[in-house]
């Protein structure tokens, strides 16, 4: 019974694996374009381009997230502390590499407060006041921000858009989810 079972999982596996490379492939192509250089808020207030805070990387996550009040993007942006650093480092032996950056409609004192209290190291702009998340396919029509995450590519001074994708439960994005799943 159990070699059974464990047979029908990769099979499973499999066909998942080769659903989810189809899948990465269509959120590629439905995330190109390209983007404004936004002038979005940092810490004190400091206005920050985006094409700034790519730092010397060719790429940049960009996560979109609601702010303090969205509890399921806390819990994102609490599993993000832990590995935003090796996104910025890239992997041992691989030469990706990306910035790493937060962004949300929160004025930035609030980002900071919020931040400091979850213990997040990880950098953090305000898009309050812009257009971004409206702009980005990160919004509804009242222009309240659902949360994803883009990834971004400077080239000289162009920025494109390579992939996008929205965070939801479930996701892959949040390991507890599958967690919860498996207590079922």
């Amino acid at each position: 019974m159990a070699q059974t079972i464990e047979k029908q999982m990769q099979a499973l596996e499999k066909k998942l694996h080769a659903t989810e490379v189809r899948l990465t492939d269509l959120k590629r192509q439905w995330g190109q374009g390209g983007i404004k250089d936004y002038t979005l808020t940092g810490p004190g207030g400091r206005k920050v381009k985006l094409s700034s805070a790519f730092g010397r990387q060719q790429w940049m996550v960009l996560v979109h997230n609601m702010g303090q009040s969205c509890p399921y993007c806390t819990l994102w942006a609490d599993g993000f502390n832990s590995l935003w650093q090796h996104i910025e480092r890239g992997i041992p032996g691989q030469t990706k590499r990306a910035a790493f950056v937060v962004v949300s409609p929160d004025e930035p004192a609030a980002q900071a407060r919020f931040a400091k209290s979850r213990k997040w190291g990880f950098r953090m702009l305000s898009a309050a006041g812009t257009s971004l998340f409206r702009d980005m396919g990160y919004a509804d029509e009242n222009n309240r921000p659902w949360p994803g995450v883009s990834i971004l590519r400077r080239q000289g001074r162009k920025i494109t858009r390579h992939a996008r994708d929205f965070f939801g439960p479930g996701d892959k994005y949040n390991p507890i989810f599958s967690f919860f799943e498996l207590m079922a």
